[in-house]
């Protein structure tokens, strides 16, 4: 192990200025430097199973509660869209020195196949995650071939 000396300690672990030393400014300021995590936009993880007799959508959606985002199908598309709205210093005592998480508008679309009867398509959110549930028509199901 190697030791340095103060003066060889790197700038970024040492407050900017050693007079007037504000914890919380320093922790902004590398922060605010260093990370841009809150630009871009935000595109919530989707996935899609099949059994033999339904299809199953999962959105992840934390944080959120089901008013703020809605279900919709049209011309066979399913399509899922909302907004995650973003965290304000003041809220509830906080103040932020690093958010990761990413905010803002969102619309996911998926094309449904011939197979899936929309009359019973049905949709539950809990624990932030979204999970939609698309029954295949029973005479579009499929069926098992035995070999002979």
């Amino acid at each position: 192990m190697m030791l340095m000396r103060r003066e060889e300690v790197p700038t970024l672990a040492r407050p900017r200025h050693s007079t007037n030393f504000n914890l919380s400014t320093w922790l902004d300021d590398i922060f605010e430097d260093a990370f841009h995590w809150t630009e871009g936009r935000f595109v919530p993880e989707l996935n899609v199973y099949e059994t033999a007799k339904m299809f199953e959508v999962t959105v992840e959606l934390p944080g959120m509660d089901k008013k703020d985002f809605d279900i919709s199908i049209n011309d066979n598309i399913l399509t899922i869209s909302g907004e995650r709205r973003s965290y304000r210093d003041g809220e509830n005592g906080r103040r932020y020195h690093r958010v990761e998480s990413r905010f803002g508008r969102f619309s996911r679309s998926l094309p449904l196949p011939n197979v899936v009867d929309v009359d019973k398509i049905n949709a539950s959110y809990e624990n932030g995650v979204l999970i939609i549930t698309l029954p295949k028509l029973k005479e579009k199901a499929g069926r098992q071939i035995e070999i002979s």
